[in-house]
């Protein structure tokens, strides 16, 4: 019984490993591009535009997207100039996917060095959880944490 249960778990295992491969990072795998990423966005009722960004340029361009259709309500008592948490994520095209890690790391350096700048303490693990990576595409949220669907609603787009 242990060793079919190897067998099913090594089978298993072989299916999640074939599947991973041809969904990232492989050389014949190709690019997502502004144009078509764009059409879907508008397709799919998100508010977006196309804008430039000197620290983290794209060679394939950057867009702003809108995540939520809603203007969620202010907090009085918020301090004047915070953003409303997730309410945009910027897309960086990157040429291939080692460009966008690439670009994902200049991100994180350049993020923990604002808020050190800035007396703030924050951990990595803190940016990150505000920015994604999907072949050559690079996101971040300047709000913070980036929720699953959040997530899963900007990479159906993606192409």
């Amino acid at each position: 019984m242990r060793s079919m249960r190897r067998t099913w778990v090594a089978s298993i295992g072989s299916v999640l490993l074939v599947t991973l491969a041809g969904c990232g990072g492989g050389s014949g795998e190709h690019a997502y591009t502004l144009a078509a990423t764009r059409a879907c966005l508008e397709h799919a009722g998100y508010q977006a535009r196309t804008l430039s960004n000197p620290s983290l340029p794209g060679a394939g361009g950057n867009r702003l997207v809108r995540l939520r259709k809603v203007e969620p309500l202010l907090t009085p008592a918020a301090p004047g100039g915070t953003l409303v948490p997730n309410v945009f994520v910027f897309l960086v095209f990157a040429k291939d996917a080692a460009s966008a890690r690439a670009t994902e790391n200049k991100a994180i350096r350049l993020a923990l060095q604002t808020f050190s700048s800035e007396g703030e303490a924050v951990t990595r693990a803190y940016v990150q959880a505000g920015i994604g990576l999907v072949r050559n595409v690079f996101y971040y949220s300047p709000s913070g944490a980036v929720t699953h669907q959040e997530r899963a609603g900007l990479s159906v787009c993606l192409h």
